[in-house]
């Protein structure tokens, strides 16, 4: 469904002095985020913005969304959403960013269970006025993307662990019940797997783990912090590597990530690089900002293309 919202003292002085932006939108998010959604819009029009909303009705939707869009007459494409709706239309935008120059910006209205992005780039996804200002005046940033086996991500990607428990949780336990639908997964995973071996060759050397994550942005699963040398801006990535396994090593890794100790334990192995293979387990699976994305083994580098993210000022 499309629907475009102006404001109503002057249309003519919208397409004047205010951004037109198109809104992605993922319908299926509750009461509540349709809410917020619709308080963005208001604030959006109130600083003349002309705003369209398309909504998504299935899995990959956004991304063509945003793929056709980006040849349409928008200075911001608004992913609102998840982490994963924002890489769904980062991967539409990175399929035609070669071809636009400079291309629209990419925009966010956080309305997810984590909000990595958000977080990371000091957006509050309750604060409605600072996320229509955003939009609307907000800076643009060249973000350097990454890629797994041909798929684009924007914060990190991983295997192990953490990919099974993507794999796992149940969406709709998690609309319900949010980040603990996480806690649960994690521990019913953590039970029954067996943790195999992966091996990390980056750089001409070959690293052993029971979990890597490749991150391009410094937070994990919310406000912690697990790779404090990555940067969104810089076209490089941290790999964080996790030796220990079982439920202790486990229980270890998921104690310390919201105690900022993470980086900081003695065996894990943190590592810049521009491209690194992961092999396991033929077919396990590798997450990307919260979804799975590609198989093992993977080839994950920093991608050619980038993004102009607008940030708030």
């Amino acid at each position: 469904m499309t629907q475009t919202v102006s404001s109503p003292e002057s249309k003519s002085q919208d397409a004047q002095s205010g951004r037109r932006i198109l809104i992605v939108f993922n319908p299926i998010a509750g009461r509540r985020r349709h809410r917020r959604l619709q308080q963005v819009i208001d604030r959006l029009t109130e600083l003349n913005c002309s705003v369209t909303l398309r909504e998504t009705r299935h899995q990959g939707d956004a991304e063509e969304i945003a793929r056709r869009a980006a040849f349409e007459d928008f200075d911001v494409i608004v992913a609102a959403g998840g982490d994963g709706t924002i890489n769904e239309v980062v991967n539409g935008l990175a399929c035609v960013r070669d071809n636009l120059s400079p291309g629209p910006r990419l925009g966010i209205i956080p309305l997810g269970t984590a909000n990595v992005l958000a977080i990371e780039i000091g957006l509050d996804p309750k604060n409605v006025e600072q996320i229509a200002t955003t939009i609307a005046v907000g800076v643009g940033r060249q973000v350097h993307l990454g890629v797994a086996n041909g798929r684009h991500f924007l914060l990190m990607a991983g295997a192990g662990l953490d990919a099974r428990v993507v794999e796992g949780i149940n969406p709709t336990f998690k609309r319900a019940t949010g980040k603990f639908a996480y806690v649960v997964e994690s521990f019913r995973q953590a039970m029954g797997y067996d943790f195999p071996a992966l091996q990390i060759r980056a750089d001409g050397k070959t690293y052993e783990g029971r979990m890597a994550v490749a991150c391009k942005g410094r937070h994990y699963g919310g406000p912690f912090i697990a790779a404090p040398g990555a940067d969104l801006e810089k076209p490089d990535l941290e790999i964080c590597i996790m030796p220990n396994k079982g439920v202790a090593g486990a229980l270890r890794y998921g104690l310390a990530l919201p105690f900022g100790k993470l980086p900081s334990l003695p065996e894990i192995q943190r590592v810049s690089v521009q491209s690194l293979t992961i092999v396991g387990p033929r077919g396990a699976p590798v997450q990307a900002d919260g979804d799975i994305i590609a198989r093992l083994p993977a080839e994950i580098t920093v991608a050619a293309e980038t993004v102009n993210l607008v940030i708030p000022g």
